[in-house]
């Protein structure tokens, strides 16, 4: 049996190690790796801290795959650029309560939490989280590393570049695209593209520092 290591001791690395439970994978479970030398030797929701990436080095590549569990779409995009340069293999997480629907395409390394539904014609790239309750719609397209918080709502049509951070709540009008490493804020209604790196928050959504007019 293939075992599976959570890179990631916080939140989300102790929400994966119980959604791999759920998901009858539990007992490929070995343990998490993290790079804070202070967790190492540890435990973790019963599991042990085996290291940091330097652990891999030591393991048979075949042997092992990694969820990466952490939830800045930067520090996971570097880290599973890292891994897949290394050659190791990334592990991909759906929980047996996501609704996928047709001719959806989940990337390597995605996260796709308790109670998503992807509607139809769906496609994401590598290493997407899509949390707790979240919805993206017909044709929908979300870049490598994208973190969809619980409860969004991404409309038809709707394309979410690499790095992007959609915050709690927030809906996306069909059609529209965020740009690369933008954020939206908790609870945002975005009814226009949003540029790259920008910041939008409110109803409707608008860049930090624009006036409402």
């Amino acid at each position: 049996m293939v075992g599976i290591v959570i890179f990631g001791t916080g939140g989300m690395g102790r929400e994966s190690a119980a959604w791999l439970a759920d998901a009858g994978r539990g007992s490929a479970l070995r343990g998490f790796l993290d790079d804070d030398p202070a967790t190492h030797g540890t435990e973790v929701a019963g599991l042990p801290v085996l290291g940091g990436a330097q652990w891999l080095d030591r393991e048979d590549r075949a042997d092992v795959e990694v969820v990466v569990a952490l939830g800045s779409p930067a520090a996971r995009d570097r880290l599973t650029g890292h891994l897949d340069a290394r050659g190791v293999r990334l592990a991909t997480l759906v929980h047996p309560t996501a609704t996928i629907g047709p001719r959806c395409a989940i990337g390597p390394g995605s996260i796709i939490c308790p109670g998503v539904v992807l509607t139809c014609d769906v496609t994401l790239g590598s290493s997407v989280i899509v949390n707790y309750g979240a919805m993206v719609g017909h044709d929908g397209l979300l870049g490598a590393a994208v973190f969809v918080a619980p409860g969004v709502h991404l409309a038809g049509n709707v394309t979410v570049r690499a790095q992007a951070d959609i915050g709690i709540g927030a809906s996306v009008i069909q059609g529209v695209t965020v740009g690369e490493r933008a954020v939206v804020g908790a609870g945002a209604v975005v009814i226009r593209d949003v540029a790259p790196g920008a910041t939008v928050v409110g109803v409707p959504a608008r860049p930090i520092g624009e006036a409402a007019g």
